[in-house]
Formats: C-alpha cells, structure tokens, sequence
C-alpha cells in the first residue's frame, strides 16, 4: 500500500485505527479489510488501484 503525502500517524488517525496497525498494512505485514480500503481511498483521494500498488 502506498500514502503519498500523507503520514503513516496521520492515515491512522484519520481512519480511527493504531499507528501499529497502519505501519502494518502499509509494509504488507497484514492485509486491510475493505471497507478501510475504500475509506483510505475516499479519505486520501488515490484510486484503489494506486493506493494499493504492488511494489
């Protein structure tokens, strides 16, 4: 998963989860359910498909 300009802290809060949680979906330790998916995508704006990129 990839945030751009945003801060790990700052997507965590914004999605009411832990920072731990969040550093775990964005290094690919775990795998987010979908509706956070799609909360990430409408609370940053990155289509689906950029938001979760694979590297």
């Amino acid at each position: 998963m990839r945030a751009n300009r945003v801060s790990i802290s700052r997507l965590a809060e914004m999605s009411d989860i832990s920072k731990a949680t969040m550093q775990n979906y964005i290094y690919g330790m775990r795998d987010p359910r979908l509706s956070l998916c799609r909360r990430l995508v409408e609370l940053t704006g990155i289509p689906f498909e950029e938001l979760f990129k694979e590297k």
